[in-house]
Protein backbone atom coordinates (compact mmCIF):
# COMPACT_ATOMS: atom_id res chain seq x y z
CA UNK A 1 0.00 0.00 0.00
CA UNK A 2 3.10 2.32 1.06
CA UNK A 3 4.47 1.90 -2.62
CA UNK A 4 1.11 2.26 -4.33
CA UNK A 5 0.92 5.67 -2.39
CA UNK A 6 3.65 7.18 -3.27
CA UNK A 7 3.88 6.06 -6.91
CA UNK A 8 -0.13 8.04 -6.85
CA UNK A 9 1.76 10.93 -5.15
CA UNK A 10 4.71 11.45 -7.70
CA UNK A 11 1.91 11.26 -10.30
CA UNK A 12 0.02 13.80 -9.38
CA UNK A 13 2.89 15.96 -8.97
CA UNK A 14 3.75 14.85 -11.96
CA UNK A 15 0.54 16.37 -13.65
CA UNK A 16 0.94 19.54 -11.36
CA UNK A 17 4.15 20.28 -13.62
CA UNK A 18 2.21 19.26 -16.36
CA UNK A 19 -0.30 22.23 -15.98
CA UNK A 20 1.81 24.74 -14.31
CA UNK A 21 1.32 27.69 -16.15
CA UNK A 22 3.68 30.27 -14.44
CA UNK A 23 7.46 30.18 -13.50
CA UNK A 24 6.37 30.33 -9.73
CA UNK A 25 3.93 27.23 -10.52
CA UNK A 26 6.13 25.20 -12.11
CA UNK A 27 9.10 25.72 -9.64
CA UNK A 28 6.39 24.88 -6.40
CA UNK A 29 5.79 21.50 -8.84
CA UNK A 30 9.16 20.48 -8.97
CA UNK A 31 9.67 20.89 -5.42
CA UNK A 32 6.25 18.71 -4.82
CA UNK A 33 7.88 15.84 -7.23
CA UNK A 34 11.28 16.41 -6.24
CA UNK A 35 12.97 13.33 -4.24
CA UNK A 36 14.78 14.25 -0.95
CA UNK A 37 18.11 15.34 -1.17
CA UNK A 38 17.63 16.10 -4.93
CA UNK A 39 19.06 19.07 -6.91
CA UNK A 40 17.13 21.45 -8.29
CA UNK A 41 19.00 24.05 -10.62
CA UNK A 42 17.11 27.35 -11.09
CA UNK A 43 17.27 28.74 -14.47
CA UNK A 44 16.95 32.70 -15.15
CA UNK A 45 13.86 34.76 -14.26
CA UNK A 46 11.17 35.94 -12.00
CA UNK A 47 9.63 33.12 -9.72
CA UNK A 48 6.42 34.36 -7.87
CA UNK A 49 5.66 32.62 -4.83
CA UNK A 50 5.48 31.82 -1.85
CA UNK A 51 7.38 28.58 -1.52
CA UNK A 52 7.41 26.05 1.14
CA UNK A 53 10.14 23.58 1.03
CA UNK A 54 9.13 20.27 3.18
CA UNK A 55 11.70 18.15 2.39
CA UNK A 56 15.48 18.23 2.00
CA UNK A 57 16.50 19.69 -1.30
CA UNK A 58 19.31 21.36 -2.80
CA UNK A 59 17.87 24.96 -4.47
CA UNK A 60 20.03 26.64 -6.71
CA UNK A 61 19.94 29.92 -8.41
CA UNK A 62 21.71 30.34 -11.51
CA UNK A 63 22.55 34.18 -11.77
CA UNK A 64 19.31 36.20 -12.67
CA UNK A 65 17.03 33.84 -10.49
CA UNK A 66 14.74 35.55 -8.62
CA UNK A 67 12.10 34.52 -5.65
CA UNK A 68 9.59 37.14 -5.29
CA UNK A 69 6.89 37.41 -2.33
CA UNK A 70 3.35 38.33 -2.31
CA UNK A 71 3.85 40.92 0.21
CA UNK A 72 1.54 38.69 2.34
CA UNK A 73 3.88 36.06 4.31
CA UNK A 74 7.35 34.82 3.85
CA UNK A 75 9.20 34.46 0.72
CA UNK A 76 10.15 30.78 1.70
CA UNK A 77 9.49 28.64 4.02
CA UNK A 78 12.47 26.15 5.23
CA UNK A 79 10.33 23.59 7.03
CA UNK A 80 12.41 20.35 6.34
CA UNK A 81 15.69 19.93 7.51
CA UNK A 82 19.14 19.74 5.53
CA UNK A 83 17.91 22.56 2.96
CA UNK A 84 20.11 24.41 1.22
CA UNK A 85 19.48 27.60 -0.53
CA UNK A 86 21.59 29.44 -2.64
CA UNK A 87 22.17 32.03 -5.59
CA UNK A 88 18.72 33.76 -5.57
CA UNK A 89 17.67 37.11 -5.08
CA UNK A 90 15.02 37.15 -2.28
CA UNK A 91 12.04 39.67 -2.31
CA UNK A 92 8.70 40.84 -1.01
CA UNK A 93 7.71 39.33 2.40
CA UNK A 94 5.13 40.53 3.93
CA UNK A 95 5.45 43.00 6.92
CA UNK A 96 3.70 42.39 9.27
CA UNK A 97 6.07 42.57 13.13
CA UNK A 98 3.72 40.24 14.83
CA UNK A 99 4.10 37.41 12.47
CA UNK A 100 7.80 38.17 12.00
CA UNK A 101 7.79 37.85 8.25
CA UNK A 102 10.91 37.39 6.70
CA UNK A 103 12.75 36.62 3.30
CA UNK A 104 13.44 33.27 4.36
CA UNK A 105 12.20 31.50 7.13
CA UNK A 106 13.62 28.72 9.06
CA UNK A 107 12.29 26.19 11.31
CA UNK A 108 14.34 23.29 9.68
CA UNK A 109 17.79 22.32 10.99
CA UNK A 110 20.88 22.42 9.37
CA UNK A 111 19.83 24.66 6.50
CA UNK A 112 22.71 26.08 4.27
CA UNK A 113 21.72 29.59 2.77
CA UNK A 114 24.46 31.28 1.25
CA UNK A 115 25.16 33.42 -1.58
CA UNK A 116 21.69 34.78 -2.03
CA UNK A 117 21.04 38.64 -2.33
CA UNK A 118 17.94 39.74 -0.27
CA UNK A 119 16.17 43.37 0.07
CA UNK A 120 12.45 44.73 0.14
CA UNK A 121 11.36 42.57 3.14
CA UNK A 122 10.93 42.35 6.74
CA UNK A 123 13.13 40.27 8.51
CA UNK A 124 15.97 39.31 5.86
CA UNK A 125 16.57 35.16 7.51
CA UNK A 126 14.76 34.28 10.37
CA UNK A 127 15.71 31.21 12.06
CA UNK A 128 13.32 29.86 14.86
CA UNK A 129 13.89 26.60 16.70
CA UNK A 130 16.27 25.00 14.09
CA UNK A 131 20.01 24.31 15.12
CA UNK A 132 23.19 24.56 12.93
CA UNK A 133 22.27 26.27 10.41
CA UNK A 134 25.17 27.98 8.02
CA UNK A 135 24.57 31.34 6.62
CA UNK A 136 27.16 32.72 4.77
CA UNK A 137 27.82 35.34 2.13
CA UNK A 138 24.82 36.96 1.72
CA UNK A 139 24.09 40.15 1.19
CA UNK A 140 20.80 41.56 2.94
CA UNK A 141 19.62 44.65 2.61
CA UNK A 142 16.70 47.09 4.49
CA UNK A 143 14.55 49.67 3.37
CA UNK A 144 17.37 52.21 4.30
CA UNK A 145 20.41 53.67 6.24
CA UNK A 146 20.98 55.22 9.69
CA UNK A 147 22.07 58.83 8.50
CA UNK A 148 19.31 60.39 10.31
CA UNK A 149 20.43 58.84 13.21
CA UNK A 150 23.67 59.83 13.30
CA UNK A 151 25.00 63.07 14.84
CA UNK A 152 28.24 63.87 15.76
CA UNK A 153 28.14 64.53 19.59
CA UNK A 154 31.69 66.70 19.59
CA UNK A 155 29.46 69.31 18.01
CA UNK A 156 25.83 68.27 19.30
CA UNK A 157 26.65 67.68 22.79
CA UNK A 158 25.72 64.23 25.05
CA UNK A 159 22.02 64.61 25.88
CA UNK A 160 20.38 62.45 28.90
CA UNK A 161 19.43 59.40 28.81
CA UNK A 162 15.33 58.96 28.24
CA UNK A 163 14.60 57.28 31.95
CA UNK A 164 11.14 56.23 30.41
CA UNK A 165 12.41 53.75 28.33
CA UNK A 166 14.87 52.22 30.21
CA UNK A 167 16.74 51.10 27.12
CA UNK A 168 20.55 51.94 27.83
CA UNK A 169 21.40 53.00 24.34
CA UNK A 170 17.96 53.80 22.79
CA UNK A 171 17.78 55.92 20.10
CA UNK A 172 14.63 57.15 17.55
CA UNK A 173 13.48 55.09 14.65
CA UNK A 174 12.16 57.02 12.12
CA UNK A 175 11.37 53.53 10.09
CA UNK A 176 10.78 51.42 13.04
CA UNK A 177 8.90 48.49 10.91
CA UNK A 178 12.04 47.58 9.70
CA UNK A 179 13.17 43.99 10.65
CA UNK A 180 16.54 42.34 11.79
CA UNK A 181 19.23 41.31 8.84
CA UNK A 182 19.51 37.68 10.69
CA UNK A 183 17.21 36.91 13.42
CA UNK A 184 17.94 33.80 15.71
CA UNK A 185 15.93 32.87 18.07
CA UNK A 186 15.84 29.72 20.25
CA UNK A 187 18.29 27.93 18.65
CA UNK A 188 22.07 27.07 18.77
CA UNK A 189 25.33 25.57 16.76
CA UNK A 190 25.29 28.30 13.68
CA UNK A 191 27.85 29.70 11.43
CA UNK A 192 27.52 33.17 10.46
CA UNK A 193 30.10 34.35 8.08
CA UNK A 194 31.16 36.50 5.33
CA UNK A 195 27.38 38.32 5.25
CA UNK A 196 26.84 42.12 4.37
CA UNK A 197 23.72 43.67 6.31
CA UNK A 198 22.49 47.51 5.34
CA UNK A 199 19.80 49.78 6.19
CA UNK A 200 17.99 46.88 8.38
CA UNK A 201 16.68 47.66 11.83
CA UNK A 202 19.79 45.04 13.56
CA UNK A 203 21.97 43.81 12.05
CA UNK A 204 21.76 40.05 13.56
CA UNK A 205 19.46 39.74 16.52
CA UNK A 206 20.80 37.05 19.56
CA UNK A 207 18.12 35.92 21.23
CA UNK A 208 18.40 32.58 23.32
CA UNK A 209 20.94 31.74 20.91
CA UNK A 210 24.12 29.27 21.93
CA UNK A 211 27.26 27.98 20.75
CA UNK A 212 27.48 29.74 17.38
CA UNK A 213 30.11 31.28 15.66
CA UNK A 214 29.91 34.77 14.01
CA UNK A 215 33.01 36.29 12.14
CA UNK A 216 33.97 37.94 9.04
CA UNK A 217 30.56 40.10 8.36
CA UNK A 218 29.90 43.82 8.03
CA UNK A 219 27.20 45.84 9.40
CA UNK A 220 26.57 49.29 8.81
CA UNK A 221 23.63 51.76 8.64
CA UNK A 222 21.51 50.03 10.96
CA UNK A 223 20.18 50.91 15.00
CA UNK A 224 22.37 47.89 16.30
CA UNK A 225 24.47 46.02 14.46
CA UNK A 226 24.39 43.38 16.99
CA UNK A 227 21.53 43.28 19.24
CA UNK A 228 22.29 40.54 21.46
CA UNK A 229 20.58 39.15 24.91
CA UNK A 230 20.16 35.86 26.67
CA UNK A 231 22.42 33.82 24.86
CA UNK A 232 25.23 32.40 26.26
CA UNK A 233 29.11 30.93 24.89
CA UNK A 234 29.12 32.30 21.28
CA UNK A 235 32.40 33.57 19.46
CA UNK A 236 32.37 37.07 17.14
CA UNK A 237 35.79 37.28 15.35
CA UNK A 238 36.63 39.79 12.47
CA UNK A 239 33.41 41.43 12.30
CA UNK A 240 33.03 45.23 11.33
CA UNK A 241 30.31 47.81 12.79
CA UNK A 242 30.30 51.10 11.27
CA UNK A 243 28.24 54.03 11.00
CA UNK A 244 25.19 52.36 12.95
CA UNK A 245 23.55 54.04 16.00
CA UNK A 246 25.04 51.70 18.44
CA UNK A 247 28.01 49.07 17.18
CA UNK A 248 26.68 45.68 19.38
CA UNK A 249 24.59 46.22 22.44
CA UNK A 250 25.37 42.65 24.28
CA UNK A 251 23.00 42.01 27.30
CA UNK A 252 22.39 38.84 30.13
CA UNK A 253 24.65 36.57 28.58
CA UNK A 254 28.04 35.21 29.74
CA UNK A 255 30.88 32.95 28.24
CA UNK A 256 31.33 34.75 24.90
CA UNK A 257 34.46 35.62 23.10
CA UNK A 258 34.87 38.80 21.25
CA UNK A 259 38.46 38.96 19.32
CA UNK A 260 39.53 41.07 16.44
CA UNK A 261 36.36 42.82 15.43
CA UNK A 262 36.02 46.18 14.81
CA UNK A 263 33.46 48.90 16.23
CA UNK A 264 34.34 52.59 14.37
CA UNK A 265 32.10 55.50 14.00
CA UNK A 266 29.30 55.01 15.66
CA UNK A 267 27.51 58.24 16.48
CA UNK A 268 24.35 59.02 17.97
CA UNK A 269 23.54 61.45 21.58
CA UNK A 270 23.25 57.68 22.82
CA UNK A 271 25.41 55.30 20.75
CA UNK A 272 27.87 53.06 21.69
CA UNK A 273 30.98 50.95 20.44
CA UNK A 274 30.27 48.03 22.19
CA UNK A 275 27.71 48.24 25.22
CA UNK A 276 27.77 45.09 27.47
CA UNK A 277 25.05 44.97 30.22
CA UNK A 278 25.44 41.99 32.59
CA UNK A 279 27.95 40.22 30.63
CA UNK A 280 29.86 37.73 32.65
CA UNK A 281 32.86 35.72 32.33
CA UNK A 282 33.67 37.08 28.56
CA UNK A 283 36.93 37.77 26.60
CA UNK A 284 37.14 41.00 24.91
CA UNK A 285 40.40 40.69 23.15
CA UNK A 286 41.91 42.51 20.04
CA UNK A 287 39.55 44.57 19.18
CA UNK A 288 39.31 48.47 17.62
CA UNK A 289 36.86 50.34 18.83
CA UNK A 290 37.44 54.44 17.03
CA UNK A 291 35.54 57.23 16.68
CA UNK A 292 32.54 56.10 18.59
CA UNK A 293 30.61 58.24 20.68
CA UNK A 294 31.15 55.94 23.67
CA UNK A 295 33.59 53.58 22.63
CA UNK A 296 33.47 50.67 25.29
CA UNK A 297 30.50 50.71 28.12
CA UNK A 298 30.54 48.00 30.91
CA UNK A 299 28.05 47.94 33.66
CA UNK A 300 26.60 45.18 35.85
CA UNK A 301 29.56 42.58 34.67
CA UNK A 302 31.39 40.49 36.57
CA UNK A 303 34.52 38.16 35.96
CA UNK A 304 35.42 40.13 32.27
CA UNK A 305 38.85 40.09 30.64
CA UNK A 306 39.39 43.20 28.20
CA UNK A 307 43.22 42.72 27.19
CA UNK A 308 44.86 44.41 23.90
CA UNK A 309 42.04 46.28 22.55
CA UNK A 310 42.83 49.63 20.84
CA UNK A 311 40.19 52.48 22.06
CA UNK A 312 41.27 55.74 20.03
CA UNK A 313 39.91 58.52 19.36
CA UNK A 314 36.08 58.01 20.64
CA UNK A 315 34.73 61.14 22.53
CA UNK A 316 34.30 58.60 25.58
CA UNK A 317 37.16 56.18 25.65
CA UNK A 318 35.65 53.89 28.07
CA UNK A 319 32.37 54.14 30.34
CA UNK A 320 32.58 51.34 33.24
CA UNK A 321 30.22 51.52 36.08
CA UNK A 322 31.26 50.56 39.92
CA UNK A 323 28.67 47.91 39.19
CA UNK A 324 30.96 46.10 37.26
CA UNK A 325 33.85 43.67 39.50
CA UNK A 326 36.56 41.32 39.47
CA UNK A 327 36.95 42.13 35.84
CA UNK A 328 41.00 42.67 33.86
CA UNK A 329 42.05 45.38 32.01
CA UNK A 330 45.25 45.01 30.27
CA UNK A 331 47.24 45.88 27.29
CA UNK A 332 44.65 47.92 25.67
CA UNK A 333 45.42 51.18 24.30
CA UNK A 334 44.35 54.41 24.85
CA UNK A 335 44.88 57.15 22.98
CA UNK A 336 43.02 60.34 21.39
CA UNK A 337 39.97 59.83 23.27
CA UNK A 338 38.65 63.12 24.24
CA UNK A 339 37.32 61.55 27.23
CA UNK A 340 39.68 58.54 28.16
CA UNK A 341 37.56 56.98 31.08
CA UNK A 342 34.30 57.87 32.83
CA UNK A 343 33.01 55.99 35.72
CA UNK A 344 30.45 55.97 38.29
CA UNK A 345 33.27 56.07 41.25
CA UNK A 346 36.35 54.88 42.52
CA UNK A 347 36.08 51.42 40.18
CA UNK A 348 38.09 49.57 42.99
CA UNK A 349 36.17 45.98 42.32
CA UNK A 350 38.39 45.67 39.07
CA UNK A 351 42.06 44.90 37.75
CA UNK A 352 43.57 47.65 35.72
CA UNK A 353 46.47 45.02 34.73
CA UNK A 354 47.06 41.85 33.73
CA UNK A 355 50.00 39.64 34.76
CA UNK A 356 52.05 42.86 35.82
CA UNK A 357 51.11 44.52 32.51
CA UNK A 358 49.19 47.56 33.09
CA UNK A 359 47.24 49.46 29.83
CA UNK A 360 48.92 52.02 27.52
CA UNK A 361 47.23 55.91 27.98
CA UNK A 362 49.11 58.65 25.82
CA UNK A 363 49.23 61.45 28.49
CA UNK A 364 50.73 58.97 30.92
CA UNK A 365 54.42 59.44 32.32
CA UNK A 366 56.68 57.54 30.55
CA UNK A 367 59.50 57.58 32.88
CA UNK A 368 61.15 53.99 32.88
CA UNK A 369 64.69 53.27 34.15
CA UNK A 370 64.72 49.80 34.18
CA UNK A 371 63.34 49.82 30.02
CA UNK A 372 61.15 47.26 30.77
CA UNK A 373 58.09 48.72 28.69
CA UNK A 374 56.41 49.69 31.97
CA UNK A 375 56.52 53.02 33.79
CA UNK A 376 57.69 53.13 36.98
CA UNK A 377 54.57 55.23 38.36
CA UNK A 378 51.24 54.43 38.42
CA UNK A 379 49.07 56.36 36.07
CA UNK A 380 45.51 57.80 37.18
CA UNK A 381 42.95 58.50 35.33
CA UNK A 382 40.60 60.89 36.22
CA UNK A 383 36.82 61.27 35.10
CA UNK A 384 36.92 65.17 35.89
CA UNK A 385 33.16 66.32 34.34
CA UNK A 386 31.79 62.66 35.21
CA UNK A 387 28.24 61.88 34.81
CA UNK A 388 27.43 66.10 34.07
CA UNK A 389 28.53 66.08 30.72
CA UNK A 390 25.18 63.58 30.44
CA UNK A 391 23.45 66.07 32.49
CA UNK A 392 24.63 69.22 31.54
CA UNK A 393 26.00 68.99 27.14
CA UNK A 394 27.53 72.20 27.33
CA UNK A 395 30.34 71.60 29.96
CA UNK A 396 31.53 69.27 27.16
CA UNK A 397 32.67 72.35 25.31
CA UNK A 398 35.33 72.47 27.92
CA UNK A 399 36.66 68.92 26.62
CA UNK A 400 40.55 69.00 25.74
CA UNK A 401 40.45 72.83 25.95
CA UNK A 402 44.13 74.19 28.06
CA UNK A 403 42.09 74.16 31.22
CA UNK A 404 40.73 70.66 31.17
CA UNK A 405 44.43 69.29 29.92
CA UNK A 406 45.95 71.11 32.70
CA UNK A 407 43.49 69.82 35.32
CA UNK A 408 44.04 66.00 34.32
CA UNK A 409 47.55 66.70 33.69
CA UNK A 410 48.01 67.35 37.70
CA UNK A 411 45.70 64.35 38.80
CA UNK A 412 47.05 62.18 36.61
CA UNK A 413 50.50 62.14 38.49
CA UNK A 414 48.09 62.56 42.14
CA UNK A 415 45.44 60.79 43.31
CA UNK A 416 42.82 63.04 44.88
CA UNK A 417 40.34 61.16 47.52
CA UNK A 418 36.97 61.71 46.33
CA UNK A 419 37.86 62.46 42.65
CA UNK A 420 36.46 59.36 40.00
CA UNK A 421 38.63 57.83 37.96
CA UNK A 422 40.79 54.74 37.84
CA UNK A 423 44.88 53.79 38.82
CA UNK A 424 46.85 51.81 36.54
CA UNK A 425 49.71 50.75 38.45
CA UNK A 426 51.68 49.29 35.96
CA UNK A 427 51.44 51.63 32.64
CA UNK A 428 52.68 50.85 29.37
CA UNK A 429 54.41 53.04 27.64
CA UNK A 430 54.44 52.13 24.69
CA UNK A 431 51.30 51.47 22.57
CA UNK A 432 51.21 47.35 22.73
CA UNK A 433 47.73 46.27 20.78
CA UNK A 434 47.68 46.12 17.23
CA UNK A 435 44.78 43.37 15.93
Amino acid sequence: MKRVGLALAVAFAAALLARAETPGERLRAALAAAAPGAVLTVAPGTYDGPFIIAKPVHLLGEPGAVLRGDRRGNVVAVQAADVEIAGFTVCGSGRNLSDDHAAIYITGARAVIRDNRIFDMLHGIYVRKANDCRIVHNTILGDGAAEDLIADPVVAGLKASDAASGELCSVPDPQDRRGNGIHLWNSSGHFIAGNTIRGTRDGIYFSFTTRTTTQDNTFAHVRYGLHYMYSDENVFERNVFSENAAGAALMYSKHLVLRENRFVSNRSHRAYGLLLQSIDDTLIERNTIEGNTVGLYLENGNNDTIRANRIVGNYVGLRVNDSTADSRFGENTFSHNIHPVETSGGNSANTWSIAGRGNFWDDAMTLDLNRDGIADLPHHEPDLFGGWRRVFPAIGLLSASPGERLLRFIHSRLAVPGLAGITDPRPLTAAAATP
